[in-house]
Order: structure tokens, then sequence, then C-alpha cells
């Protein structure tokens, strides 16, 4: 979680997918040099990562055929909980009810973000589906229909 923190706090807007790799250098090389004293929590997690691989011998011999691989689970949240949490988002209050509280923090983490170029920012997907686009849902229920599902016969 430590190295999760330092990440998204010193380099959470750095982009690098679909970059050519000298750009991936410089970008790097810009985001690392103000960030010194993140080092160490960094090569810590190398040091973890390079172990729970095979090692560096593995690695290296396998240098080829590995690849990084991302899993990422989107659960996403009921109307009824995201509009008054993100109402008061929008005006820079903290709940104080502890379940809009909790659902204002899923938001505030979300990394499945939908852009609104004309406003010069980003929400989550979850807010864009909830809050911003209740005529696009109607029309979505309707194309597919959310079909009950039978329980299987107890033996």
């Amino acid at each position: 979680l430590q190295v999760r923190d330092v990440l998204m706090n010193r380099l959470g807007g750095l982009q690098v997918s679909g970059t050519p790799l000298p750009v991936v250098a410089v970008r790097l090389v810009r985001a690392v040099l103000p960030n010194m004293d993140a080092l160490p929590v960094a090569l810590g997690w190398v040091r973890r990562a390079v172990r729970r691989s095979g090692g560096l011998r593995t690695l290296l011999q396998q240098r080829r055929t590995v690849r990084p691989l991302v899993l990422v689970m989107h659960s996403f949240m009921d109307a009824a909980e995201v509009a008054p949490a993100w109402a008061l988002m929008e005006r820079g209050i903290e709940a104080d009810d502890p379940a809009v509280r909790a659902v204002q923090e899923r938001l505030q983490s979300c990394v499945y973000a939908m852009a609104h170029p004309e406003q010069g920012r980003t929400v989550p997907a979850c807010v864009q589906h909830a809050v911003l686009d209740p005529v696009e849902n109607e029309q979505l229920r309707t194309l597919l229909p959310i079909l009950g599902v039978r329980q299987p016969i107890p033996r």
C-alpha cells in the first residue's frame, strides 16, 4: 500500500501507454528526479517483484517472453448512492454520513474515468453513468434488459 500511495501521490498523472519508448524514458526521468526520496520504496517493490517472478536470472533468461499484466475489477455503484455523494463533492464538501463518505472515497480512488473535454476534466465512470447520463441509462435498460436468473433446483 505504501508503494501505491507514493506512486499515486507523486506520479499519478504520468501517462506512458501507447507512448514511444524515448518519450517514456524522458517522462520517467523528469518524474523521478524531483522524487528521489521515494526511491527506497520503489526499489523495495522492484526487489519483491523480481523475487516473486522467480529471481533476476529467470527474468533475464525469459526477457523476451515476460509481459506485464494488469488486472482491474470494476464494481459500479448504484445511482442512489452516487448522486448525493457527487453533489457534495462538486461543492467541495466531505459528507458527515459514513455511508455517503464511503461512496465519496470510492469515487476519489476510482481509476476508471471518463473525459469531459469541454470542462477540462474527467469524472469517475460511476458518476458518468449514474448522474450525468440518465437518459442514456433509460435507453440501455430497454436495449439490455436485466433478466431474472433462475435458481437451480436443490437436490
